[in-house]
């Protein structure tokens, strides 16, 4: 088997990031407000001693835990350890309830046994239609549990347990991964300022 020209494959990594910087730059036109509020939140939680929960499946999952290490440790600023918690990491416990319940029960009852009203439930889905994403939303929003969204390109059942959500002007699933970790980035250094900026 051949490998594809050389010259092909400069042409595509060249298309792709204009595609990720286009992304990037259409979501900065529509969703800045919208980053700063969801900033603003996570950080009246954390003042108010309340914890984030974080979660999605597959590269949402490991964003989820990415900006829970990012919280947890630190971002670009020495400071306190914030309660930030990504509900993929417990093996036992996802396969506990996948197998006993169901998949789609695998956020929803993590979230039924660890947050109280006030918390805050940052949901991370490309397709916004994930139903184990959906569920844990549906029961946040019934139990007095704030709700953040980073989504896909349309509005779906997501947008309707959301108190927050902001979508990704792109149908392609890797260039909405790179505008949603982008945008948890911002939300770190934005709560870090709110939080931190004054004792610097």
């Amino acid at each position: 088997m051949e490998l594809i020209g050389k010259e092909k494959l400069l042409l595509a990594t060249e298309r792709m990031f204009e595609e990720s910087i286009q992304a990037k730059q259409a979501l900065c036109s529509m969703a800045k407000e919208t980053i700063l509020e969801m900033a603003e939140l996570v950080s009246r939680a954390f003042l108010a001693k309340h914890r984030l929960f974080l979660f999605g499946n597959g590269g949402s999952a490991a964003d989820a835990q990415h900006l829970a290490a990012e919280f947890v440790n630190r971002f670009q600023i020495e400071r306190p350890p914030l309660p930030a918690m990504a509900l993929t990491v417990d093996t036992s416990i996802l396969t506990s309830i996948a197998n006993d319940y169901d998949f789609d029960d695998i956020f929803a009852k993590q979230l039924r046994a660890l947050a109280q009203p006030g918390d805050v439930a940052l949901a991370i889905s490309t397709s916004g239609r994930s139903r184990n994403v959906i569920r844990a939303l549906k029961w946040a929003r019934e139990n007095g549990v704030l709700t953040i969204g980073l989504g896909g390109s349309s509005e779906t059942e997501m947008d309707l347990y959301c108190d927050i959500i902001i979508h990704v002007p792109s149908l392609v699933t890797a260039r909405v991964q790179e505008c949603h970790i982008t945008v948890g980035h911002i939300i770190c250094a934005h709560v870090d300022e709110m939080i931190f900026g004054r004792d610097r």
